[in-house]
């Protein structure tokens, strides 16, 4: 990650950038069901399919990105029933914590 003063071009990142971003994937437990249950459960956090905003976003690929992509090649692309995507932005960290918190846990 550019923004770590241990990443070897760190130097390089801080000339380019202004500010360090992330573009993160997890995995819930509960495969699709659970993925959906987070979608529905966000309330800060702005359902998106590209990650091209200063909002904070995040993506269900199996039914958004990849939904036209057959179960074999999802599994070989390394897409989950239950990965979800997360591209963070510029709201207030805590709050972005909370509504994962909420959704997460829900």
């Amino acid at each position: 990650y550019p923004g770590l003063d241990t990443f070897s071009q760190h130097e390089l990142a801080k000339r380019q950038m202004r500010m360090f971003g992330s573009v993160l994937s997890f995995e819930v437990h509960g495969g699709k069901d659970a993925a959906r249950r987070v979608m529905d459960g966000i309330r800060l956090v702005r359902p998106a399919v590209s990650f091209g905003g200063p909002e904070t976003l995040i993506c269900h690929p199996a039914t958004s990105t990849h939904v036209g992509m057959d179960s074999d090649s999802q599994k070989q692309a390394g897409i989950t029933a239950g990965l979800m995507r997360l591209s963070v932005g510029l709201e207030a960290t805590d709050d972005i914590i909370a509504d994962l918190e909420r959704a997460l846990l829900t």
